[in-house]
């Protein structure tokens, strides 16, 4: 038990799993004064006035009913019913195939699709600046880098966080939205790779999907929803990723790089964009 004042009751202990931002938010709207103890294997919550219980108790049964709900319904869904309500997520996974299948099989094809040109000769390769390449109006550099992924495992780590992130996003928003969201952090995340590191070879939608990760955090700590409730240990570990590539470590382990500002900038802008779509949704309620 844990030590409050004696004007404080305890309404409910709540497994650490279960996303308390929603109920918050409700409590605050309604001007209810309340606590959370965090514990190591439960949350607490508290209020300050025993009559608000009852309405307490029924706030925390509707969202927990409303996410129940939500789980069911896709776990009801097919794989294909769901990729239909998500377009852009479909497409965006296509395509990444298809740019797996470019570096695997067709390797010096890369080239129209890197953020700048270049040319193989023989066992090395000369890059072009991207200025060229846009004097040259080739435009789809900009964003065509983030389909290109080197080997398998480079394909199944994005695709399943993109799956992961991007389903809470595209049925919540709408596909114009999503879009819109996934072109501009293609575009910041390589255009800050290419500015930090200048030219060179680089791939993949780790940009991106930091960027819908920044997008659901601050999204859902300005307009809390159940769908953008994402497990804690994935934001840590993905926060301990990003940190961990750009100390170097894992460059040790690897033939190449990882492309540690392409993260960095696809997270700054998701976080731009979740902050501005999250204050649009709370004026609009």
């Amino acid at each position: 038990m844990t030590n409050q004042s004696d004007t404080w009751t305890l309404v409910a202990e709540i497994s650490p799993q279960f996303d308390l931002s929603v109920v918050c938010a409700v409590l605050d709207m309604q001007r209810i004064s309340y606590k959370i103890n965090r514990l190591e294997h439960s949350q607490e919550l508290w209020v300050e006035f025993p009559e608000q219980v009852p309405l307490v108790l029924s706030v925390l049964e509707n969202v927990n009913k409303q996410e129940s709900a939500r789980q069911q319904h896709q776990q009801n869904q097919s794989i294909t019913q769901q990729l239909k309500k998500m377009p852009i997520i479909a497409l965006l996974l296509l395509l990444s195939i298809l740019g797996t299948a470019l570096t695997e099989w067709a390797f010096p094809l890369i080239h129209w699709f890197t953020f700048q040109d270049m040319d193989f000769i023989g066992n090395n390769v000369h890059f072009h600046t991207a200025e060229n390449a846009m004097d040259k109006g080739q435009y789809w550099r900009l964003i065509t880098p983030i389909f290109l992924h080197f080997g398998i495992f480079h394909l199944a780590f994005n695709g399943v966080l993109l799956w992961e992130l991007g389903r809470r996003i595209e049925p919540l928003a709408g596909s114009v939205h999503m879009g819109v969201v996934a072109l501009l952090m293609a575009v910041a995340s390589n255009l800050g790779q290419y500015l930090w590191s200048g030219p060179s070879l680089f791939g993949g939608m780790s940009g991106v999907v930091y960027g819908l990760l920044g997008y659901i955090w601050i999204r859902h700590k300005t307009n809390p929803q159940p769908i953008l409730a994402i497990p804690r240990g994935l934001l840590g570990f993905m926060l301990f990723w990003l940190l961990l590539g750009m100390s170097g470590f894992i460059n040790l382990f690897m033939s190449g790089s990882i492309a540690n500002t392409a993260h960095a900038v696809g997270l700054i802008t998701g976080m731009i964009l979740g902050g501005w779509a999250g204050r649009g949704a709370s004026r609009s309620t």
